[in-house]
């Protein structure tokens, strides 16, 4: 599907507004194909960034064409420009369909990263040989025309994922949908370095980048998973630079965390996963799992004026896929978050964003210091619905951006 088919009236029925919500792709418009899947970052010059799946084949990765569309606003999400599209899928072959965008804007100049999967066999039908496929591109901002302009091939990452940091163990794997973790500590050449999250046939690992994703290591060994029984997963750096994974699970998270003994040669050791619903003060759901997004942010402490720094977990509060829901938590003193147990136990609260059927969800700090909230919910299964919010809002007055 290329750019010139979107018409005016597309823009007009994929922006639809209701209170603070916008929809952004609309299941239900002309096209009659279904989206899925966001993912949303925020630019070096203050663009918001969100991508979505366009599904011709109507289904995953393997069963067909699928596109990922982006639109983008310049003014804290209150516009938005025509849907683009980013990768287009031919239906067969490695090139069938892109989707379950994962993507991450560079801190330090204006570039963009996105990480998908791609090919024509579903994930769990991959086997060696044949394998559910990942590839990267990047994009870089015209200032002339102020669009971003994205590298036309995109690079295939599959045989150095799978065979030299995995050792050809895994059948199938794929990428945690959403925002790509970007380090605000380390940083070895010329980019901060970024974390990916993999779902494996074989568990969870994470992989990182030195030199914005065109280039990848393992951070842990290929043997030992450290969420052996984890889904569709996410990463976000800790305030002492350590790495955290949290996967996919029913009635909660798999939490796990890496701490570095060399940070220039990433060596080091994951510790324990942890079932948050397991744990005194862990989140607990009633729903069945699916991904969602971790971030942690700088903020005051309204009360006392104090700083201090945040945890946010979104994710369906249940029953099955409904009521996606924010929680929060505070860490005060580093004991907060020096384990696996520590970090998993204690949340403080949460914040109900959807009340109806809800699945996939991801968020972004916007230049305004409001969260950009970028999520699924129905009806028609499902709109993709962008919300800006307030800290302020999530926590009920408790904290603000700093």
């Amino acid at each position: 599907m290329q750019a010139k088919r979107f018409s005016l009236f597309f823009l007009l029925v994929c922006c639809l507004t209701v209170g603070a919500q916008t929809v952004l792709f609309h299941t239900g418009d002309f096209t009659g194909y279904p989206y899925r899947i966001p993912a949303i970052a925020t630019a070096h010059n203050g663009d918001l960034i969100a991508l979505s799946d366009i599904r011709p084949c109507g289904n995953d990765i393997g069963y067909g064409r699928v596109d990922i569309l982006m639109r983008t606003s310049a003014d804290n999400g209150q516009t938005w420009s025509y849907p683009t599209t980013v990768l287009a899928g031919t239906g067969e072959g490695e090139e069938a369909g892109y989707g379950d965008a994962c993507l991450v804007a560079d801190r330090e100049r204006n570039e963009l990263l996105l990480v998908c999967v791609s090919g024509d066999v579903p994930y769990w039908s991959s086997k060696i040989g044949h394998t559910q496929r990942i590839v990267c591109t990047h994009a870089t901002y015209d200032k002339r025309t102020r669009r971003w302009q994205w590298n036309k091939q995109p690079i295939d990452l599959t045989a150095q994922i799978y065979e030299t940091l995995l050792g050809n163990r895994i059948n199938g794997l794929f990428m945690g949908s959403g925002r790509i973790c970007q380090s605000r500590k380390v940083k070895v050449g010329n980019y901060y370095r970024i974390y990916g999250a993999l779902c494996t046939h074989g568990g969870n690992f994470v992989i990182y980048s030195d030199d914005f994703g065109r280039n990848w290591n393992l951070l842990g060994t290929p043997t030992d998973s450290p969420a052996p029984k984890g889904d569709e997963p996410k990463c976000e750096e800790l305030p002492d630079g350590s790495v955290l994974l949290s996967s996919r699970k029913d009635n909660g998270r798999w939490f796990n965390i890496f701490k570095y003994t060399d940070i220039k040669t990433a060596a080091g050791a994951w510790d324990t996963p942890v079932a948050t619903e397991q744990v005194d003060g862990g989140i607990k759901t009633t729903s069945r799992g699916t991904n969602g997004e971790i971030l942690i942010i700088d903020v005051v402490e309204t009360a006392s004026g104090k700083n201090t720094i945040l945890a946010l977990q979104s994710l369906p509060a249940g029953p099955n896929r409904s009521n996606v829901t924010i929680y929060y938590k505070p860490f005060n003193t580093p004991a907060d978050y020096d384990s696996s147990t520590a970090f998993s136990s204690h949340w403080e609260g949460d914040y109900q964003v959807s009340h109806t059927g809800s699945a996939y969800s991801t968020m972004t700090l916007q230049p305004d210091k409001r969260i950009g909230f970028f999520y699924e919910e129905e009806p028609q299964y499902y709109q993709m619905v962008y919300i800006p919010l307030t800290l302020e809002t999530i926590t009920s007055g408790k904290y603000r951006v700093r």
